[in-house]
């Protein structure tokens, strides 16, 4: 499954790389991609062992809650 989630508190590059470090170490999710200037997160996951909820909540863990 691939969601896109957008994420008003991104600036920057270190922004970026804070997210995919926290999206990364989830177990299930596949790749992730940040776009800093649309503010957007894409995270390609497997929905049976990594739910959107726990996605969100490693968002809002790393300080970067989805809008």
């Amino acid at each position: 499954m691939v969601q896109v989630f957008t994420v008003p508190k991104i600036r920057c590059a270190g922004c970026a790389e804070t997210i995919t470090t926290a999206l990364t170490g989830l177990r299930g999710v596949i790749a992730t991609s940040v776009a800093v200037p649309e503010k957007e997160v894409r995270v390609e996951y497997d929905p049976a062992r990594v739910d959107e909820a726990r996605v969100k909540r490693a968002l809002v863990e790393a300080g970067f809650p989805p809008a």
